[in-house]
């Protein structure tokens, strides 16, 4: 008696566990990612674009010296990219990436100028190039600060798989605004080569010194060439 009793408590739970499970991932998460193999066989990945780049101030800048300038990916040729999607208003998910990828490229020392991060919005509405300049002072000097007009960036997240959409509650659940909104992203790094062609996706969170060993892997890849 006592055999069928845990053998109905353990089938009980294997159900119970199963139910979880499921419930798990019917919930909406907090940030979508898209990787790369959901694409269509014949669309072709990554590529040139050219945005507006915010240059990095100081706070106390005068905003008239804020000044942006045209940056194209072809620009930075010879260098490896680091490329982030995300927006200045995300609460924690892009800051981690960026201060990860910053630490990252920093432990680099001399080789550090041999990469090139690079941030595009995802928030075009409200990340404008005077935002961008200050949020930039957060991380590496060496970041790239793009933005551009809903449909320029439309166009960049197209050729790179991106995911963002507006969310339509806040993490509270309760319904946005039209200027106090999330936006649900998809969240990885993506490094291209020295000719701008994608390489691989790395996960934002991944720890600064396991992206370390990924960048000097490429250095190395590059002088066994």
């Amino acid at each position: 008696m006592s055999k069928i009793r845990w053998m109905v408590y353990g089938v009980c739970l294997c159900i119970a566990c199963a139910i979880v499970v499921y419930m798990q991932f019917r919930q909406k998460p907090a940030c979508y990612v898209v990787d790369r193999p959901q694409m269509e066989q014949n669309d072709i990945f990554g590529g040139d674009f050219t945005l507006v780049q915010a240059h990095r101030h100081d706070v106390d800048s005068p905003q008239q010296d804020r000044k942006t300038t045209s940056f194209s990916l072809k620009d930075v040729r010879g260098k490896f990219v680091i490329l982030y999607f995300g927006y200045t208003y995300c609460p924690d998910v892009c800051p981690l990436g960026l201060s990860n990828i910053s630490r990252a490229i920093v432990s680099l020392d001399r080789d550090r100028d041999q990469f090139v991060p690079i941030f595009v919005t995802v928030d075009p509405e409200r990340d404008t190039a005077d935002l961008l300049s200050l949020y930039a002072t957060n991380f590496n000097s060496a970041f790239v600060m793009l933005t551009g007009n809903p449909t320029e960036i439309d166009m960049v997240k197209h050729q790179y798989r991106v995911y963002a959409k507006k969310a339509e509650t806040d993490s509270k659940g309760k319904p946005t605004t039209r200027d106090n909104y999330l936006i649900d992203h998809s969240t990885y790094v993506y490094i291209l080569d020295r000719n701008g062609k994608f390489i691989k996706q790395i996960p934002h969170d991944m720890s600064f010194e396991e992206m370390k060993k990924v960048f000097v892997e490429l250095l190395l890849e590059k002088k066994r060439i």
